[in-house]
């Protein structure tokens, strides 16, 4: 999912990847299995198999984890701002771990197709030292807005193709 915001004079494209469901809702869930599992446990343990009861514990633990780790995975953010004679790069999952600074005239764009026609672009954000993945969990039609957006900021692309980069 792409998003647009100009701020100051400042342009922000803010990629992320599209969430099906919030924290708030898999913790619904969370809460809707561990009732079905104690329910279930406790039919065991009325019948005298009570060793039954830290496994449906550690099935609970083991849906909460998972579900967080998505949750968490989904909250990252490829954050490009075009200022008059840089682009900021961000990237991070709740604040930007990682920040570029390259001077606009020096950035390019470098697009790797992929093979399959459902595979997403792999679009890279290069300058003379740097190659800087973005938008890697985007959809196939989210990375090529993301290529149209990037291209009406004035970004050229270097490359574009299936073999862009010779690796040797």
């Amino acid at each position: 999912m792409i998003t647009i915001e100009d701020i100051d004079g400042e342009r922000r494209l803010i990629a992320r990847p599209n969430r099906s469901a919030s924290w708030q809702l898999n913790k619904v869930v969370v809460i809707a299995f561990a009732v079905w599992w104690s329910a279930i446990a406790g039919f065991f343990v009325y019948r005298g198999l009570w060793p039954i009861l830290p496994f449906a514990g550690l099935e609970v633990a083991g849906l909460c984890a998972a579900l967080y780790y998505v949750c968490w995975k989904l909250e990252q953010r490829h954050v490009l701002s075009f200022r008059s004679d840089r682009v900021v790069l961000q990237k991070g999952a709740y604040y930007p771990r990682f920040t570029w600074e390259i001077e606009r005239d020096q950035v390019a764009l470098s697009v790797d197709v992929q093979p399959h026609p459902w595979d997403p672009l792999l679009i890279f954000v290069c300058s003379s030292t740097l190659r800087i993945p973005i938008g890697n969990f985007l959809t196939r039609d989210d990375s090529k807005q993301l290529l149209t957006l990037l291209r009406e900021q004035g970004l050229r692309v270097r490359n574009y193709s299936e073999l862009s980069r010779l690796d040797i």
